[in-house]
């Protein structure tokens, strides 16, 4: 039986075509996206700086993955063309707070709006309050705010630096409102200290959590979810660190071996506007569990080995993730150095011809802004997202990621819920 389903409650929306058996137990499912943006296409022939300002509006829930993105292929593209840039540590800790303060944002959000809300409906219960996440990320963004301004579609980061020259006082202000959301993550997501939570994915007793997440975990546990959702085994990041893991092998990742795949797009006679993303031939998962997993950190690390890429290691990933990055944003902001410039003013734009490749660890997995630049004018524009990776549209024999996980489970229903474990973003995706 062939059935449809018109996935919403994410950034922008994604149609699921499921292939059931007579028990209602999934065969096959095909991704589609079925919005086309163009955003590539505005932006060429402009003025490359035009980017700074245009490719933070690609998404509304990672602008500043694709601002630093857009940033650091600009920045390449002047080293490329013969130009000597560079940024000063002051301006690369606060682009790395700005992008931190974004992923964590985005995996509260992720957590109360979709998942918890998604799998409560699943079991027939009330949804949890929406206000919790509405609270923490309100938070993060006015943390974030005081070095980037406005959000979301911020433009704060440019070739040399950013433009924010903070005081010791927004440092101080940044400080506690990051003790507010630690606090927020230990009293009502998790229920426990950080410590005890690692303990907790040590010893395989995540369920007992008390916290909003232990209640997702015991509600997905009810669906029989938790082991379910595993995939090809593959992970990829390419953001700093870059490394692959394939059946176990650690390589050091190699942008030269990513491709993209259009033979399922309406301009192949498919059905969709996204590409896949592949990195040598092959679908590979992207995000924080790759990112967990490539890290080594311990706890995912563990639980990886005993649960495979499965839904509970997925999902626990993307919460580890928000106390690795809360942790390395209280170090920066202790070690910020403001006696630096903020910024160190380039060669004129309009004297760089060359190519450049920014790339980018986005709350989703890794993001690539590729360009060729003219005398200061883009030439040529290409972005690959996080979508393209984990949700990439391939066949029965071969299917992408998230397709994969969704093969095999008992409804179309519980097949969605597992399409959502791996965050799903539609408008950036489709070009």
């Amino acid at each position: 039986m062939i059935t449809h389903e018109l996935i919403e409650r994410i950034e922008g929306e994604a149609v699921l075509d499921f292939k059931t058996d007579k028990s209602g137990a999934v065969q096959d499912a095909e991704i589609r996206f079925l919005h086309f943006r163009g955003m590539e296409a505005i932006l060429e022939g402009r003025n490359a700086l035009d980017a700074l300002v245009i490719a933070p509006r690609v998404c509304g829930i990672c602008g500043h993955s694709h601002l630093i993105a857009a940033a650091r292929m600009i920045e390449n593209a002047y080293i490329d063309a013969g130009f000597s840039l560079s940024i000063t540590p002051k301006a690369h800790s606060i682009r790395e707070i700005t992008l931190s303060c974004e992923l964590i944002q985005n995996h509260i959000k992720w957590l109360y709006l979709v998942m918890l809300h998604e799998s409560g409906k699943l079991l027939g219960e009330e949804p949890s309050v929406a206000l919790k996440a509405l609270y923490a990320s309100s938070k993060i963004n006015q943390l974030c705010a005081l070095f980037s301004g406005q959000w979301p579609h911020s433009s704060y980061a440019l070739p040399g630096g950013v433009t924010c020259d903070p005081t010791h006082i927004e440092v101080m202000q940044a400080l506690k409102i990051l003790s507010e959301v630690e606090r927020f993550i230990e009293d009502e997501v998790l229920g426990c200290s950080a410590e005890a939570f690692g303990n907790h994915m040590s010893n395989d007793s995540l369920l007992l959590l008390e916290g909003d997440f232990g209640k997702l975990l015991r509600q997905m546990d009810r669906l029989g979810l938790l082991d379910a959702g595993k995939s090809h085994g593959r992970f990829l990041v390419l953001g700093d660190n870059a490394e692959s893991i394939a059946n176990g092998v650690r390589s050091i990742a190699d942008i030269a071996l990513v491709s993209e795949d259009s033979s399922q797009t309406f301009a192949e006679g498919g059905n969709t506007y996204a590409k896949n993303a592949l990195y040598n031939g092959d679908f590979y998962e992207s995000g924080p569990l790759a990112r967990a997993l490539v890290s080594k950190r311990e706890g995912i690390s563990v639980m990886h080995q005993r649960h495979s890429d499965s839904a509970l290691t997925r999902i626990t990933a993307r919460i580890d993730e928000i106390l690795t990055l809360t942790a390395h944003v209280r170090q920066l902001l202790t070690t910020l150095d403001l006696s630096h410039p903020s910024f160190i003013t380039p060669s004129a734009i309009e004297s760089i011809s060359g190519s450049g490749v920014g790339i980018v660890e986005a709350p989703r997995g890794s993001l690539i802004h590729r360009a060729r630049i003219e005398k200061g004018r883009i030439a040529s524009y290409s972005i690959i997202t996080p979508t393209q990776w984990n949700l990439g549209n391939g066949t029965m024999t071969n299917p992408g990621t998230a397709q994969k996980a969704m093969i095999g489970a008992e409804s179309t229903a519980k097949a969605s819920l597992l399409f959502r474990t791996f965050d799903v973003c539609s408008v950036c995706t489709t070009h």
